[in-house]
């Protein structure tokens, strides 16, 4: 017989498929059997009437019932076990019994009573079928037979959901024949739907008073994953096992694929959508646009009962650098579920070189806590790009032939790499966490943590228990990414006592370590790694004095004074601890309050080389802004005392010939003796002094010590009264540079000096 050898991995793969695919029934509100519809069907339309629409056909004025979903979940009504006589059955007809109709159907049928029974075996019948190559046209049978259909299948000039139809009806089971867009091989994770490429049919059968939707085209292939070459891969578990692989092409098994037999509809909803909305065969319908968002999840998926926690939906945008994906897995069968992945990047015909793309084999983090495995992608800077996450799980006690475990994908677009991201310190092989697999084979069990990742910021020494065999040996390593084991060696240590051991561990600085426990029988050579855990330290927890002493130095930084931050700065740098950046702070603050001192007291004395001192020992750090406003006063002082500099050598440059000038006026142009009596009221002479040119002549004709070029160069400006300063700038504020250049160049120098 042709399928003799086939039958006891289908019953296997028929049982597998089926298991665990319970989804919550809907309330039975009413139940109609197909039996009572018969009378509304032509029990045999011919190949040219069978209508390929979505909705119920009209043969001979008759109609089917309208699409509505089903009042019951597939598991509640198909039992893979009643089915196997039937399925022996089938696999016992030949291709030589499928020259007609009527002849195939009586074979298959015969002393079938359910219409369950008949739809199966068809169903049966269609998906074992092996067309041979006919090398002569003339052997190519008539299109009206089954056989003619299958290779006419095979010619593009017919499909699996046609042929399906047609023997349904022929057998008075109503079926529709649905059209629509499928997640195929031609679908990437994240892919807009294109109605041309994307185009598929499949069927609806109304059986046990239900619309049930088949596709038998998918159901003659597993498919272990899509690997086009539009994809480079660059991490999976070959990475870390010694097994480089490439990218691949669409993959399948020949293994049928009994997952499409009667799939509930919120499971197919997940890769088909039918043109008419009616066919979802849902309470609450989706659009297209959450049909391409909706995650991307295989048969094999809901089979083992995982659910996705996060994210919810298949594209996922990352600008930070980061993308976790988190699966629960069923609380009683967690320790068996295995899962693995693979990471692809997506080529672009733009890109240069020869798609030699970084590997990320070292920044993928996939880890188990709980009821939970979890996946964290890490981005290095130079990685953005679009990406492909495809997530595979297997139930390590079921040996499915062919099944690769493949569950879901997600569609990764990386916007923005990690500002900084160091690869993992390893990718273990049995992967992160206390897995009680790989303990219980030396009689281990984790009595603390169990998770893969944890967190050791709560103390200065973390501590792991475990139970194991008294007579085992326990071994433990602590790794740093770009660090030599042997550099860590003292900062992780083992204690057993008879079955107790307790790991314990004090890495010392921040950083991502690697702990792994290893454990062999006694007598035996090697270690068996057992057991893994990523720790995550972000800061480094201290003894209590040195906590204490970092402690301070934080509160005189709050605190501003010079005097605490100096006390605090030696007493932290005379223990010698490390800076995570309050030393720095701290530093910086000081320099800051010495800086504005000094600035403050230059400002006051109004000293051009104390300032020019202070804002020179000020360039050379980054403390301009802090200081705000006093800075520009600064800037704007130095500015005015160099101006200032520059026009008392003006005045003493003058010759006697042009000050004797100013003198020899007898009556002086307004500007003249405006000018100089601000001069002298900033000399400190009295206003009312000043009034008469009488006076102002016999001062500018003095000598020695009162004359008026050696006053000017003696003037201590911060001396100067603040009433003198506001008189002189008023009488100056009326006349303006040119009209005193005009009465004179004596005095136009004085004007610019005494404008300061």
């Amino acid at each position: 017989m042709r399928y003799e050898n086939h039958i006891q991995d289908y019953k296997a793969s028929v049982i597998s498929a089926c298991r665990d695919e319970d989804m919550s029934a809907i309330q039975l509100k009413s139940k109609r059997s197909s039996k009572r519809l018969l009378k509304h069907v032509n029990s045999k339309p011919s190949l040219s009437t069978v209508p390929t629409v979505e909705v119920g056909p009209e043969e001979d004025g008759l109609t089917y019932p309208d699409p509505v979903p089903p009042v019951s979940t597939k598991s509640q009504i198909y039992h893979p076990e009643e089915f196997f006589e039937i399925e022996q059955h089938v696999l016992e007809v030949s291709l030589n019994a499928a020259n007609d109709y009527s002849t195939l159907l009586d074979y298959l049928l015969s002393n079938l009573e359910s219409d369950l029974a008949k739809v199966r075996a068809i169903f049966c019948w269609i998906v074992q079928q092996k067309v041979p190559l006919l090398l002569c046209q003339k052997d190519i049978p008539s299109p009206n037979t089954p056989v003619g259909h299958l290779h006419g299948i095979r010619m593009r000039k017919g499909t699996y959901a046609q042929l399906f139809a047609i023997m349904c009806r022929k057998a008075g089971l109503p079926c529709v024949v649905i059209h629509g867009v499928a997640k195929g091989v031609n679908y990437n994770v994240g892919d807009n739907i294109d109605t041309a490429t994307m185009k598929n049919s499949w069927n609806a059968v109304f059986v046990e008073g239900n619309w049930r939707i088949i596709h038998p085209h998918w159901s003659l292939m597993t498919p272990n994953g899509y690997e086009t070459g539009a994809w480079t891969v660059v991490d999976c578990q070959e990475f870390h096992t010694g097994d480089r692989i490439g990218s691949r092409s669409y993959i399948v098994s020949p293994k049928i694929n009994d997952s499409y037999f009667l799939i509930d509809p919120e499971m197919f909803i997940i890769k088909c959508l039918p043109n008419d909305f009616k066919w979802q065969l849902l309470d609450d319908p989706i659009s297209k646009a959450d049909f391409e968002n909706k995650l991307f999840l295989q048969p094999h998926f809901f089979k083992l009962g995982l659910q996705i926690i996060e994210p919810k939906s298949c594209k996922v945008l990352c600008n930070d650098g980061k993308i976790k994906i988190v699966i629960q897995m069923p609380e009683k069968v967690k320790s068996r579920l295995k899962f693995s992945y693979k990471l692809f990047r997506k080529r672009y015909p733009d890109d240069e070189g020869e798609y030699t793309y970084p590997s990320l084999e070292k920044f993928v983090l996939h880890y188990y806590s709980k009821n939970e495995t979890i996946f964290e992608v890490r981005f290095p800077p130079v990685s953005v790009g679009t990406y492909k996450m495809q997530i595979f799980c297997v139930d390590i006690n079921e040996h499915e032939h062919n099944n690769s475990g493949w569950v879901c994908d997600f569609c990764l677009a990386c916007k923005n790499g990690m500002d900084e991201c160091l690869p993992l310190p390893l990718v273990p092989e049995i992967g992160w966490g206390a897995r009680e697999e790989y303990l219980e084979k030396y009689n281990m069990a984790a009595l603390s943590e169990t998770s893969g990742k944890a967190n050791i910021d709560e103390s200065l020494e973390t501590v792991f228990k475990f139970t194991a065999d008294p007579d085992s040996d326990i071994h433990a390593e602590l790794s740093q990414s770009l660090k030599a084991k042997s550099e860590l060696s003292d900062f992780v240590t083992v204690v057993k006592n008879k079955a107790e051991v307790v790991v314990k561990v004090k890495p010392p600085h921040e950083g991502e370590y690697a702990l792994q426990i290893f454990c062999k029988d006694t007598g035996t050579l090697m270690y068996e790694n057992v057991c893994n855990y990523l720790l995550e330290r972000t800061e480094v927890v201290e003894e209590p004095k040195m906590a204490e002493t970092r402690k301070l130095l934080l509160e005189a930084v709050s605190s501003g004074s010079p005097d605490n931050l100096q006390a605090a700065l030696k007493e932290f740098e005379s223990k010698g601890l490390i800076d995570k950046g309050e030393y720095t702070k701290a530093k910086r603050k000081l320099l800051l309050s010495r800086l504005n001192k000094e600035i403050r007291e230059a400002i006051a004395a109004k000293d051009l080389d104390s300032l020019d001192k202070t804002m020179h020992n000020l360039s050379e750090t980054s403390l301009k802004k802090d200081l705000g406003l006093i800075y520009q006063d600064a800037e704007e002082l130095r500015s005015r005392l160099r101006k200032l500099k520059r026009l008392h050598h003006a005045v003493l440059a003058m010759d006697q010939k042009t000050i004797s000038e100013l003198r020899s006026y007898p009556q002086p142009p307004k500007p003249v003796h405006g000018v100089m009596a601000a001069t002298f009221l900033l000399l400190g002479h009295k206003e009312t002094d000043l009034k008469k040119w009488a006076t102002i002549q016999g001062l500018i004709s003095k000598r020695g010590k009162e004359g008026l070029k050696r006053k000017v160069a003696n003037i201590n400006i911060s001396k100067l009264k603040k009433a003198n300063l506001q008189k002189a700038k008023f009488i100056l504020s009326k006349y303006d540079l040119e009209s005193v250049q005009i009465a004179s160049s004596g005095a136009a120098t004085f004007y610019q000096w005494a404008s300061i």
